[in-house]
């Protein structure tokens, strides 16, 4: 097993993000908050029940997850969040433009709880090998983008990636029926689109449903953690990271403090929507009835 300390690359091109490849910025490349405010992140404290990070809605401009404090505390965490993501938003679309006209704002996140000592049940546990799933926040076929800062002074952040999506969809299509159905009914909601536009509950559609039976099936699976090949990863204080974790086998093995913004890009602005994971299940679909019909 190898541990790589990444180097200094050039952005990679939307192909290869997409084909599940990391990018790594050994310094953010955008601005970051100033020490103060830093430091006002790194005295914040997760809520003891219900939550494993905060996280902070952008458009909604909600918080989650905080210990109770004073609301002008709140509002000073909202207000550096806001500007996190703003300028995290900023950058990407500045550097991949052609996601410009899909891509929607998931949640911005402060994480200061050490990976190695987390204690959550297994299936929530960032410390072994997953593609990343909201089960409240429906994906509807949408890729997961998302990009890591670490904010810590001194100590890195410890990742191992494994498996890329067709390897981990053909190990999961060896015990599980995958059904063949069009790409419209992979994608729509069990509610329809009124949820996204009013703000309510969206309901999860059967690609949610059965990205969260594959991300359950990995956790679960004990041999792929013991055995899958690992790349190890050590991530600097200072330094960004990007990459769609739906795509990649991923796990969080140490670190404390950190920022991190999701987003979801929908298969039109994909450069290869058939190699998305929506893409694939569909394809396994058709595959198994083409075996039947044969």
């Amino acid at each position: 097993m190898s541990q790589t300390v990444p180097t200094a690359e050039p952005p990679l091109a939307a192909e290869a993000l997409e084909r599940n490849e990391l990018a790594f910025f050994p310094s953010c490349p955008f601005a970051l908050p100033p020490a103060g405010q830093l430091e006002f992140l790194r005295r914040q404290e997760t809520a003891a029940f219900g939550h494993k990070d905060v996280s902070f809605d952008p458009v909604r401009r909600k918080l989650a997850g905080q210990k109770s404090t004073h609301p002008s505390e709140a509002r000073r965490l909202a207000d550096i969040l806001a500007e996190f993501s703003a300028a995290a938003t900023a950058w990407l679309l500045k550097t991949y433009p052609q996601y410009t006209r899909g891509l929607v704002r998931d949640r911005a996140t402060l994480r200061t709880v050490e990976e190695a000592t987390r204690t959550v049940r297994l299936t929530a546990r960032n410390d072994l090998l997953h593609i990343d799933n909201f089960p409240s926040r429906p994906a509807l076929g949408r890729r997961i983008l998302r990009l890591y800062v670490n904010i810590n002074t001194t100590d890195p952040r410890v990742w191992a990636t494994s498996e890329q999506f067709p390897e981990l969809l053909a190990r999961f299509a060896a015990g599980h029926r995958i059904p063949a159905r069009p790409a419209t009914a992979w994608t729509a909601p069990a509610r329809g689109m009124v949820g996204l536009l009013t703000g309510g509950r969206v309901r999860r559609s059967a690609y949610d449903a059965w990205t969260l039976k594959l991300h359950h099936f990995l956790k679960e699976d004990e041999a792929f953690q013991s055995q899958a090949a690992r790349k190890m990863w050590t991530f600097p204080p200072g330094s960004m990271w990007l990459l769609f974790p739906d795509g990649l086998a991923h796990a969080q093995l140490r670190g404390r403090f950190a920022l991190d913004h999701s987003y979801f890009v929908p298969p039109e602005c994909l450069a290869l929507p058939d190699e998305s994971p929506l893409g694939l299940w569909q394809k396994f679909g058709r595959a198994v009835l083409a075996r039947r019909a044969g």
